[in-house]
């Protein structure tokens, strides 16, 4: 205790036996005397053999022993035995064990109330060598912090002097100098590997910075500076592949549409060529119908009616009427749409007349109705309708089913009469 004096050393009395040599007085020394440290029971001896000779020779009748139903009340008897013999067994061994034990209990029990007034004093010392060391570790901490207030300058904020302080440093067997310059060996590092991550050219150092105050490993830091600048590589391409994919789409789209307007130009321009043409080939075969007309081989004497000078006029100069009627002008005469003698021209009944023939029929038959009345519809009383002429003929035609289906709905379409000929 602090401040006890120190004094004679203590005496215990001890009882002791006469086969058993006292120690020196006030000497702390536990002895055995009965019995005696080499007068322990080392075996406990019993009839094993014999034992274990009787069970093995009572196991051996129940090897190959097969129960069945008939004999079920023998197999509960067998195991009863050998049950109860179990038991006996183990109601022997427990009783040695007591026995035992017994004298071992009670000496237990009385050296651990020695023992108890020993751990009174021991506790009281301990306490005090724990102050004192825990003093001794706190002096040394001192020592060690005050070091690194000595170089950590502008670090203290991001590295304070928990993260480099490590308890090991306080064993009594690492010492205070070794403490001290490892401290300030890790201050030194962080601010070098600072200095190392200012002196990046990447927009992401800040980043990298932080990731270090974090983990104060550089390697880190720096994969952190990469693994950004990779990223922002990555999203750049990944841009400017989006815009390239989206210039190349316009591009194609004003192509297309460039494209659509020159084909539908072409197509006007197609439109408005066959267009004239049409126009051109219809004023031809408007020339040519006029000019047929003009020639037709008919006699208007036949009925012993006459036609005028006049009538004869407009009916060899058809193309004159027709442009008459477009200039809104009256023809001199205003006539029947058939000849005085009921006869057309197309009417000759001269035979069979190809499809040629009778494409130019119907041109001349419109020419000639313009010509010789033209302001028929505006007589006061419709004259009455005379029934074309109608003639026959033969052909033959060859095509497709579906042509040929086609033909016969045109022949019926038109009132045109078909049969079959007969040989």
């Amino acid at each position: 205790m602090a401040g006890r004096k120190k004094t004679a050393p203590e005496t215990m009395a001890a009882e002791v036996v006469s086969e058993v040599p006292m120690t020196q007085p006030g000497k702390m020394e536990f002895r055995l005397i009965n019995p005696t440290e080499d007068g322990f029971l080392r075996v406990i001896k019993w009839n094993r053999e014999e034992l274990e000779a009787a069970v093995r020779q009572k196991i051996a009748s129940y090897e190959n022993v097969v129960y069945t139903e008939d004999n079920m009340k023998q197999a509960k008897a067998d195991r009863a035995e050998l049950n109860n013999l179990v038991k006996a067994i183990e109601e022997r061994r427990k009783m040695v064990k007591k026995i035992i034990n017994e004298p071992y209990d009670a000496f237990e029990k009385e050296l651990k109330e020695i023992l108890a007034l020993i751990q009174e004093p021991v506790g009281i010392i301990d306490r005090q060598v724990k102050a004192f060391e825990d003093q001794q570790k706190e002096e040394k901490k001192k020592s060690i912090q005050k070091s690194y207030d000595e170089v950590i300058g502008d670090l203290a904020e991001v590295l304070p002097f928990e993260r480099v302080f490590d308890s090991r440093y306080l064993n009594q067997t690492y010492k205070l100098a070794t403490a001290q310059a490892e401290v300030k060996a890790k201050v030194e590092k962080v601010r070098t590997d600072l200095e190392t991550i200012d002196s990046l050219e990447s927009k992401y150092k800040l980043n990298a910075k932080d990731v270090y105050i974090k983990t104060l490993d550089l390697s880190k830091a720096l994969a952190e500076n990469k693994r950004l600048s990779d990223l922002e590589e990555k999203l750049e391409a990944e841009k400017r592949r989006k815009a390239e994919e989206e210039a190349e789409r316009k591009r194609l789209a004003e192509e297309r549409k460039k494209a659509e307007e020159e084909k539908a130009k072409a197509e006007e321009e197609k439109r408005k060529a066959l267009e004239d043409q049409r126009k051109a080939e219809e004023e031809i075969r408007t020339k040519e119908a006029a000019a047929s007309v003009e020639n037709l081989p008919f006699d208007v004497s036949r009925s012993g009616n006459s036609v005028s000078d006049s009538q004869a006029t407009v009916i060899k100069q058809p193309e004159n009427v027709i442009k008459g009627q477009e200039n809104g002008t009256e023809p001199a005469l205003n006539v029947s749409s058939r000849a005085q003698n009921g006869t057309l021209p197309w009417e000759s009944g001269s035979g069979p007349v190809s499809a040629m023939g009778r494409a130019i029929q119907s041109t001349e038959q419109q020419a000639f109705v313009a010509a010789i009345d033209p302001f028929a519809q505006q007589q006061t009383a419709e004259p009455p309708k005379v029934e074309e002429k109608r003639y026959k003929t033969r052909f033959y035609a060859k095509g497709t089913r579906a042509q040929l289906e086609m033909l016969i709905q045109f022949m019926n379409d038109n009132g045109i009469e078909y049969g079959r000929i007969k040989a």
